[in-house]
């Protein structure tokens, strides 16, 4: 059965970090700063992006009936827009093969990948953002 849904939490005790989990029992802590350990907001999405396509160009490989693909290695920047208001404007992604594929292949899997993957086919749309508060 496909997800239909991800829900996670976000408890912060502190200006410094959250915690976020799920209901599997998993957690990750955020941090607020580029300087702390851990992962900031903005690479935790960027890392949901990277996994995303990765997990896709494995997907596009089996349709295409190229078979088990071995290491695959996806690089994301995600890029701060320069105007209001504060928001990731520009993502950019680089896929490493370690199959030795022609170029055309390797472009046609990363095109499939990016049609597949929910996180790309989500910042594509823009989709609705409903925020509201505890009652």
């Amino acid at each position: 059965m496909a997800v239909k849904s991800a829900k996670v939490w976000a408890s912060s005790a502190t200006a410094a970090s959250c915690t976020v989990s799920n209901d599997r029992d998993q957690s990750i802590e955020a941090v607020f700063s580029p300087r702390a350990e851990g992962f900031t907001p903005l690479e935790i999405q960027a890392a949901a992006l990277a996994a995303c396509i990765a997990a896709s160009v494995r997907i596009a490989a089996r349709a295409a009936d190229i078979g088990a693909l071995g290491q695959i290695d996806v690089e994301v920047e995600a890029i701060k827009a320069e105007d209001e208001p504060s928001r990731l404007g520009r993502f950019e992604i680089v896929v490493h093969f370690s199959d030795p594929l022609d170029e055309a292949v390797q472009q046609r899997l990363i095109e499939a990948a990016e049609d597949i993957c929910t996180i790309s086919n989500t910042l594509r749309a823009g989709d609705t953002l409903v925020v509201g508060r505890a009652a």
